[in-house]
C-alpha cells in the first residue's frame, strides 16, 4: 500500500512500512554514525532518535511492581519492526484463526428433494392451483421480448412471509435463471384493497435472480492485515460496499503495528463483492469464508495467539532462560498497557474521564483540543488555532474527514455553541468517549494492583475476592464484557456500564456485587485457591470490593481526585460506572521460546499466515560466525484484555513504553557499529607495497 495509499487519500500521511534493506545505504548509515561519536560509541545527542517530550512511562499510570523482581531483566527490542509482531484470534471454541483458504465462494442454489417440492406445493395449493403452476412453466419456455409484459401474478395476500419465501424458493428451484420473482405492495384504488403479489416474470438476458442464495444472512471471514488499524480496515471495506462503518463487525481491534489476523463479519453482501472491496487495499488479505446466523460481537473470542521476535539479545543464554521460567511458573500482573492511557504525558486520557465524571464538561473539552508536544504538525496547528481564538468552526474546517474526536467535538461547539459543552460532547460516539472513564478506572486498577504486591506480595490474604462458584464446583464467569473499539492490543475487560435506569431496585443491584466472594481463612489454608484466581475490581457503583485493607484503597485514590463509589453513578448514563472485575494475576502455561541469529535488522524473523499460505520463505538462519545479532522469538496464548506488552515488562524488568524502546534500540545499534570500527577502518587501510 504505502506511498501510492497515501498520495491516493492526498493527505500527506507518513508511511510507515519498512524499506528494503540495501546493504549500501547501511553502510553508509555507519559512517555516518561514527562521523558523530564521540569516540567510545556514544552518540552525540543530535544523532539520538527524536523523542517526545511528554510520553507516558509506566510509573506514571501506576504500573511498578513484578512478580519475581528478584531476577535481572534483559533487553530485548519490542517491535524493532512491524514483522516482528505477529496476533491470531483465537475463537470462542477455541480455534487459532489462520488464513490458509482464499476461496471465494460463488452464490449457487442448493439442490431440493423433490419430494420436499412436492410438499411445498401442496402448501400452497389454495393460492397457486395447477393452473397457474401450468402458466409459470409455459412462461419459462417462452422467448424473452421486450414488446410484451411476461409475467404471472399471484395474489399473496392472505400468506405469511414464510408462506411467500417458499414461492420464491419453489420458482428459484424449479426453473433457475429462466424466471425470476419479487414480492410487490399494489397500493388500494377505489374498486380493490391494498394487495401483496408476487410477480414471476421472464429476465432480460444477462440477468438472473440476484436474491440472496447463501445458507446464512452473515457472511463471516478472516482478515489478515500488516501494519494497519482494525477501523480503518473496516472503514475502507465499510466505504467500498455501501455500508455504514457500524455494520462491519470485529470481536475486537488488533496492534496496528503488526501481523494480525482476525475474524470480521457483515451482513447480505456477497462474498465476491467483499473480496473486491479489499482488492487493491495492499496490504489487507482475506480469505477462509463461513456463513453464520448471527453476527459477530465484540469480546466473541477467547483470547489471541502471539509470536513475538525480540532483537538485540545480548545477556547470555541461562540468564534469559531462568527469567523465562520464572514467568511461566509465577505469571505476570494484569496491569492495563499504556495503550489505555493514550500517547501524551500532559494531557492522559484518565484526566478527561476525571473531569467527565466530575460533570466538568468545559474542562474536559479543553483537555481533548488543549495543545501537546507530541502532536503531528496538522494537530498541533488546529489545537493552538483554537486555544488561541476559541472558533470551533473554523477550525473544524482544518480538519480532512471526520474521524477524529477532535473534528466531533468542535463540530459539537460549532453547532450548539461555544459555551454548551455537555451537547458538544455527545457528538463523539459514544464507545470513543467511554474511553475517557473506563481509562480513570485502569488507572485506579493498576494503582491498587501495585499497591497489594508491594505490601502483601503473592501470598493471598483473607478478604481477597474471588469468582464465585456454582454446585457443580465450577467457576461461575465474569460478567459480560463491554467492549470498546479502541484497544491496541486486545479488548476491553468485564466493564459494566450501568446503563439501565438509575433507579434500580437494590436487589437488582447486587446481581454483580454476588458474582465474587472474600477468601476466608478456610479457604487459603484449604490450598484451593492461588493468586491468579484472585480478582480486584474497577471502581464502580455496583460493584463488591475486597473485605481486607486493601477495599479502602479505592475510597482512598477517589478521593484524591474528588470523587467516590456512589458519585461514579452518573446522572448522564453515558458516564456512570458499575464497575468491573478483573483478575490480578495471568499465568502463561503454554509459554515458548526459541533462539535465533540473524544478520541485518531488516531480515524477517517469524513468518506470516500470508507468507505461510504462499509458500513465501523468510530470511534464512546465517551461520554462527556470519550472524551479527541475536533475537528471542517467543509463542504464547492470552485471554482477551490482557496486554502482551505487560508480559514482556516482566521480562525485561524495565519501561515498555515506545520512546524507550526507540532509544534501547538506537543504543544497540550504535553500540553495534562502534564495535565495526575497527574492523571498518583496518580493511580501509591502504597495504604496503
Amino acid at each position: 500500500m504505502g506511498k501510492e495509499r497515501g498520495r491516493g487519500r492526498g493527505r500527506g500521511r507518513r508511511n510507515f512500512q519498512s524499506k528494503p534493506y540495501n546493504k549500501n545505504n547501511w553502510r553508509g548509515q555507519k559512517k555516518e554514525h561514527l562521523s558523530h561519536s564521540n569516540g567510545n560509541g556514544q552518540s552525540q545527542s543530535r544523532n539520538r532518535a527524536p523523542q517526545q517530550k511528554c510520553t507516558l512511562l509506566e510509573n506514571q499510570v501506576g504500573i511498578t511492581e513484578f512478580t519475581n523482581a528478584e531476577i535481572s531483566g534483559f533487553t530485548g527490542i519490542l517491535k524493532s519492526r512491524f514483522s516482528d509482531f505477529h496476533v491470531n484470534e483465537i475463537d470462542t471454541e477455541g480455534h487459532v484463526l489462520q488464513l490458509n483458504d482464499l476461496n471465494v465462494p460463488k452464490m449457487e442454489i442448493e439442490p431440493v428433494d423433490p419430494a420436499v417440492l412436492d410438499e411445498w406445493r401442496e402448501k400452497l395449493a389454495t393460492v397457486i392451483d395447477n393452473e397457474v403452476w401450468q402458466q409459470i412453466a409455459d412462461l419459462s419456455t417462452v422467448k424473452y421480448d421486450n414488446k410484451t409484459e411476461q409475467k404471472v401474478d399471484v395474489n399473496v395476500t392472505s400468506l405469511t412471509k414464510e408462506q411467500r419465501t417458499l414461492i420464491h424458493h419453489l420458482v428459484k428451484q424449479l426453473y433457475k435463471n429462466k424466471l425470476v420473482s419479487k414480492t410487490i405492495d399494489q397500493p388500494a384504488d377505489q374498486q380493490v384493497e391494498e394487495q401483496k403479489i408476487i410477480r414471476i416474470a421472464k429476465p432480460k438476458p444477462g440477468r438472473s435472480d440476484n436474491r440472496w442464495n447463501f445458507p446464512h444472512d452473515f457472511v463471516s471471514f478472516l482478515v489478515h492485515k500488516v501494519n494497519m488499524d482494525t477501523s480503518e480496515v473496516a472503514s475502507t471495506i465499510a466505504n467500498r460496499l455501501t455500508l455504514h462503518p457500524s455494520q462491519v463487525n470485529y470481536c475486537g481491534t488488533k496492534d496496528k503495528r503488526a501481523k494480525t489476523t482476525q475474524r470480521f463479519c457483515v451482513k447480505r453482501r456477497t462474498p465476491e463483492a467483499i473480496a473486491n472491496a479489499a482488492r487493491g487495499m495492499g496490504n489487507v488479505y482475506i480469505g477462509n469464508f463461513i456463513f453464520r446466523p448471527e453476527t459477530l460481537k465484540l469480546g466473541d473470542l477467547q483470547g489471541n495467539r502471539f509470536r513475538i521476535a525480540l532483537r538485540h539479545i545480548t545477556q547470555p543464554r541461562d540468564h534469559i532462560e531462568l527469567a523465562l521460567q520464572s514467568l511461566k511458573e509465577r505469571g505476570f500482573i494484569n496491569y492495563y498497557g499504556l495503550q489505555r492511557f493514550g500517547n501524551s504525558a500532559s494531557v492522559p486520557t484518565h484526566e478527561v474521564g476525571v473531569a467527565l465524571l466530575k460533570r466538568d464538561y468545559k474542562l474536559a473539552c479543553e483537555l481533548i483540543l488543549k495543545p501537546r508536544d507530541n502532536d503531528v504538525e496538522f494537530m498541533r496547528a488546529i489545537r493552538e488555532a483554537w486555544w488561541e481564538n476559541r472558533d470551533s468552526a473554523a477550525a473544524a474546517a482544518k480538519f480532512y474527514g471526520n474521524k477524529f474526536i477532535e473534528k466531533k467535538l468542535l463540530d459539537g461547539l460549532a453547532t450548539y455553541g461555544e459555551n454548551d459543552y455537555a451537547a458538544a460532547l455527545r457528538r463523539i460516539p459514544r464507545n470513543m468517549l467511554l474511553l475517557y472513564p473506563h481509562a480513570y478506572q485502569s488507572l485506579i486498577f493498576n494503582r491498587i494492583a501495585s499497591r497489594r504486591i508491594k505490601e502483601f506480595g503473592l501470598k493471598l490474604i483473607p478478604g481477597d475476592l474471588v469468582y464465585v462458584e456454582e454446585e457443580s464446583g465450577q467457576k461461575v464467569d465474569a460478567p459480560d464484557e463491554t467492549v470498546l473499539p479502541a484497544e491496541t492490543d486486545e479488548i476491553m475487560d468485564d466493564v459494566l456500564e450501568g446503563e439501565g435506569d438509575n433507579s434500580l431496585e437494590e436487589e437488582e443491584e447486587s446481581i454483580f456485587k454476588r458474582k465474587v466472594r472474600p477468601l476466608t481463612d478456610e479457604d487459603i489454608a484449604g490450598g484451593k485457591y492461588k493468586l491468579s484466581d484472585v480478582v480486584l475490581p474497577l471502581p464502580g457503583y455496583d460493584i463488591t470490593y475486597p473485605s481486607n485493607e486493601s477495599g479502602a484503597w479505592y475510597e482512598e485514590m477517589l478521593a484524591e481526585v474528588g470523587l467516590s463509589s456512589e458519585q461514579l453513578r452518573h446522572k448522564e448514563k453515558t458516564y456512570a460506572l458499575g464497575g468491573a472485575y478483573r483478575k490480578l494475576l495471568i499465568k502463561t502455561d503454554d509459554l515458548k521460546w526459541s533462539f535465533r541469529r540473524y544478520r541485518t535488522h531488516e531480515d524477517t524473523l517469524i513468518a506470516s499466515d500470508w507468507e505461510q499460505l504462499k509458500n513465501i520463505e523468510i530470511t534464512p538462519e546465517p551461520a554462527e560466525s556470519e550472524s551479527n545479532y541475536t533475537a528471542l522469538l517467543l509463542e504464547f496464548t492470552l485471554p482477551t484484555a490482557v496486554y502482551a506488552t505487560m508480559l514482556l515488562r516482566e521480562l525485561f524488568k524495565q519501561d515498555t513504553s515506545t520512546a524507550t524502546q526507540m532509544q534501547l534500540e538506537q543504543e544497540q545499534i550504535i553500540k553495534k557499529l562502534a564495535q565495526e570500527v575497527p574492523t571498518i577502518e583496518t580493511k580501509a587501510q591502504p597495504q604496503p607495497i
